[in-house]
């Protein structure tokens, strides 16, 4: 009997160790508002003022699980199943894909970093951090998500490998495959990038190309459903043929200076479509947010877009201004207003702020107001 007593007690403990190697977290995000803008082009063309229901203006409504189990040594299993859906009718995002925001497994060593495997953010993702979008502007993004900075497309079949952090520096790379035979380049994407942060001080670089995105006879490569961009100039303004090439580098910095921060933000994307007609735009963006309260946030930037087209010779350009307020109730929840002042200059023929129909004007302006909550 006591021997008895012994193995289940032994058992136990054994069982309780396994238990406390591993961990599985389930996590998530709200968010939803009300947007106003003051010029979007209707089914008849002409321009109509809108007030709209809005799901995820500051950041898409998510949640996911994410796990680890210690193999010893330092290395760790992981992985992370993150899915995106819409608040305000409770369908599925990302094309309808039940983990489109995020799907991998992979190993984490505290020696050697980290390698995952599945569907993942390019490295374009390591910028956000200086982009306002990010900060505080909802939908402030570049002209279109040119640069995909604020992560309008991921990438399917990619494998990921990240460094440990070395005193601040931190580099990764990322390859997503076409998975066409006899198609190595049909539909797949390099990505590279390298962070530092130190102090108040923050930096990056990111590198991204992706070849023949959304292709029609490749509905398993790198890029597939969610990759598309309807602002003027990024989709071919003469011909609407598709993208044969997707190249975006940028650099970013910010430096925090006691309550208040300042960033600052290049990047530069070209498209190379398959009529051989290619589009160059870079964007320029300063940034300032200060915590004038602990519960707090107000924002400001100033993004400068500039574009050519050939063969054409057209140069459209687009200025922009985002300014933000987030109140937060707690650290989980927060309140915000957001307002978004685009105009377009040289040949681009319209405004279009980001996830907003085309105006029938050079300017357009929306305003959204709103709640987050995280868990």
């Amino acid at each position: 009997m006591k021997r008895r007593l012994l193995v289940i007690a032994v058992s136990a403990l054994c069982a309780q160790s396994a238990f406390a190697q591993s961990s599985v977290t389930l996590y998530g995000l709200v968010s939803t508002g009300i947007v106003y803008a003051n010029n979007q082009r209707g089914a008849d063309k002409q321009g109509h003022s809108t007030w709209q229901f809005a799901s995820g203006p500051m950041q898409t409504p998510r949640w996911g699980m994410k796990g680890t189990e210690d193999l010893g040594g330092g290395v760790k299993a992981i992985f992370t199943l993150e899915n995106g859906y819409n608040i305000g009718n409770g369908t599925l995002s990302q094309g309808g894909r039940e983990f489109g925001r995020q799907a991998f497994v992979g190993l984490s060593s505290n020696t050697l970093g980290t390698i995952t495997f599945g569907r993942q953010y390019d490295e374009a993702v390591t910028l956000c951090a200086f982009e306002s979008a990010c900060q505080f502007a909802a939908y402030g993004a570049h002209i279109g998500d040119s640069d995909n900075v604020f992560d309008t497309f991921r990438i399917n079949n990619a494998v990921q490998y990240k460094t440990i952090d070395y005193g601040g520096f931190q580099a990764q790379a990322l390859y997503g495959f076409s998975n066409r035979a006899g198609g190595f380049s049909d539909n797949n994407a390099y990505s590279a990038a390298m962070q530092y942060r130190r102090g108040p001080l923050s930096l990056g670089v990111a590198f991204l190309l992706v070849n023949e995105p959304n292709d029609p006879n490749n509905p398993n490569g790198a890029v597939v459903g969610d990759y598309g961009f309807t602002s003027p100039f990024i989709t071919n303004p003469s011909t609407g043929a598709g993208v044969r090439r997707q190249t975006m580098y940028g650099a970013g910095g910010a430096y925090a200076f006691g309550t208040a921060s300042a960033s600052f933000l290049y990047t530069n994307a070209r498209f190379d479509y398959l009529d051989e007609s290619r589009l160059t735009l870079q964007n320029f963006e300063v940034s300032l947010t200060d915590y004038v309260l602990p519960d707090l946030l107000l924002g400001a930037a100033y993004i400068y877009t500039t574009g050519q087209y050939h063969p054409q010779d057209a140069s459209p350009a687009w200025h922009q201004v985002n300014a933000g307020a987030n109140y937060f109730l707690s650290k989980r929840t927060d309140l915000f207003l957001v307002g978004v002042y685009q105009r377009a200059a040289k040949d681009a023929p319209y405004a279009q702020i980001y996830t907003l129909s085309p105006s029938t004007t050079k300017t357009q302006v929306s305003a959204v107001i709103g709640m987050r909550h995280r868990w």
